[in-house]
This record gives structure tokens, sequence and C-alpha cells, in this order.
């Protein structure tokens, strides 16, 4: 799960657009499908090369998931990609605002649940 974060994080950018291209209804089929086939590479245990060896494991994926990402924004067509560009940039402008809601609202969840479960035990068991 590791090499997936820092992986993500090189190339934030371009995946923030590639996301927004996707959403986009012009946005053609097969480049909506072989986007979904590269993040289940990515994710999945099966690679090219096993992580299992030292340094090699990893490169094959800081290869092809790039590669994917850039043949891939070569399909869209100007317009979408655009499109896309504008909005990325704006939301990675905000990025720092839009996690830190992010965070403040998962830890209110948090803190109600175990505060759910506190009450739940002192109740039955009081």
């Amino acid at each position: 799960m590791l090499k997936v974060f820092s992986l993500l994080k090189l190339f934030r950018k371009d995946l923030v657009i590639m996301m927004l291209a996707l959403r986009h209804s012009d946005t053609p089929k097969k480049v909506k499908g072989m986007f979904l086939l590269g993040l289940l590479y990515l994710l999945s245990p099966v690679d090219i090369v096993p992580d299992m060896i030292p340094f090699a494991g990893i490169v094959d994926d800081a290869v092809v998931v790039p590669g994917m990402i850039y043949g891939l924004m070569q399909l869209l067509p100007f317009h979408v990609k655009n499109e896309s560009e504008a909005k990325a940039k704006y939301i990675l402008r905000h990025m720092p605002i839009i996690l830190g809601i992010a965070s403040a609202f998962i830890l209110a969840w948090l803190v109600m649940i175990v505060w759910g479960i506190y009450t739940l035990v002192r109740y039955l068991f009081g």
C-alpha cells in the first residue's frame, strides 16, 4: 500500500486531471476502460516484476503507471483536457483546506462512534 501512496504523491496533478476527465461526458469509453485497468494493475498483488524483488518490484509500478497516465492524457480530446486542467488547478490550490475539513469531519465521526460505544457499554454493564 505504501507504493500506491508514494506514486500518487508524485503524479498528483496528472491523477486529478485524469479523474476529472473521466467524469466528463465527452471522454471516450476506451480511455475510461484503460484507466480502470491501470488502476486495477496498480492495486493488484500481481505485478510484471514481483514486489519481493528489492527495488525492481517498485520500479515496474513506477514506470507502468506514469506511462499509462501519459498515454491516456494524449488520448483525451483537447477541450476535455483543457477543462480538466483548469478544474485541477483550482482543486489542487484548495487541497489543504479540503483535506483539513475532511479530517475534521472524520475525526468528529470517530469521536461520536467511540462515545456511542462507551455509552452503550456503560449502559449494558453499568
